[in-house]
């Protein structure tokens, strides 16, 4: 367990650096672990990608702060309470997630998102894929938001796997280049986490 904790700060300390690699180790060590949480939580599948990748984006856009954090398995899992019970309250389930988010305040009380500034990301993402070739928005929007995987798409719009996939890789460079003229740097994998099978 001390072993972990002295591996996990390190990540974390590399991180704050923006270490790239630092983060994609850190995904994949803890996507496994909190995707169960989050489906127990909010008692849906579909939502637990959106929510993983909401939680990494805001490690990495508040990655400044990780040299602070003393347990980064504690830190994670309370993102993961924060961002499941937030969306349940999105979703209109306000009461039972007011209850299940005042029995955990105290938690969540050093969990500081002010400075995230996700709402601008997601609003930026959304103008980068708007103004992607209709061909390849085609072919992000059915990948990201309704999950076919790159054969599926691949037969759907009668074009080779090879075409999609390359299509992919274009649109994530593209979007991430619109958000770095934004002052925004986020690994291709935050970009990417929800056209992957993580999980």
């Amino acid at each position: 367990m001390q072993h972990d904790l002295a591996q996990e700060t390190v990540l974390f300390e590399q991180i704050a650096e923006g270490d790239e690699a630092s983060f994609e180790a850190l995904f994949h060590l803890y996507v496994p672990r909190i995707s169960p949480v989050i489906r127990q939580i909010i008692q849906e599948e579909a939502p637990v990608k959106d929510i993983v990748q909401e939680i990494f984006l805001g490690l990495w856009m508040g990655r400044d702060k990780l040299t602070e954090v003393t347990s980064p398995r504690n830190w994670i899992f309370k993102m993961t309470y924060h961002r499941s019970y937030s969306w349940l309250q999105k979703q209109g389930v306000r009461e039972k997630a007011r209850h299940l988010l005042s029995r955990e305040e105290d938690e969540y009380t050093n969990i500081t998102e002010d400075n995230l500034s996700l709402t601008e990301t997601a609003r930026l993402i959304r103008e980068a894929i708007a103004q992607l070739p209709p061909q390849a928005r085609k072919i992000y929007t059915l990948s990201r938001d309704n999950g076919f995987k790159i054969a599926e798409i691949a037969e759907q719009l009668h074009l080779s796997s090879q075409t999609v996939k390359n299509s992919l890789v274009r649109s994530l460079r593209t979007i991430r280049e619109y958000l770095v003229k934004h002052g925004i740097i986020l690994p291709l994998l935050v970009l990417s986490c929800c056209l992957c099978n993580f999980f």
